[in-house]
């Protein structure tokens, strides 16, 4: 199956990954699933060659917090509050100390 756009991508991508990656997912799907051939990916569907690909591109620059389980922009610091960017009112006060 081809997305056309984010909403129709399954709610196990749209759940996790905040909406930037989720159009580099969708971006990576849909070249894959057009370039693919049937029997390029030898077992693999053509559809799996493209989640596949989807997820490759995502990793590429996000990254999932261990603890939390949250997807951010690779390099970015995540705050207490699960904001990325900003340090966090308890990463300041570490500072003062």
């Amino acid at each position: 199956m081809r997305y056309e756009k984010t909403e129709d991508l399954p709610d196990t991508i749209r759940d996790v990954l905040p909406e930037e990656a989720q159009d580099i997912y969708l971006e990576a799907y849909q070249r894959s699933y057009d370039n693919y051939q049937e029997g390029e990916g030898g077992e693999l569907s053509r559809e799996s060659v493209a989640h596949r690909d989807g997820w490759t591109a995502v990793q590429q620059e996000y990254e999932q917090d261990k603890e939390t389980g949250e997807w951010h922009r690779r390099g970015e610091e995540i705050t207490e509050e699960g904001e990325e960017g900003e340090r966090g009112v308890i990463d300041k006060l570490k500072d003062l100390v």
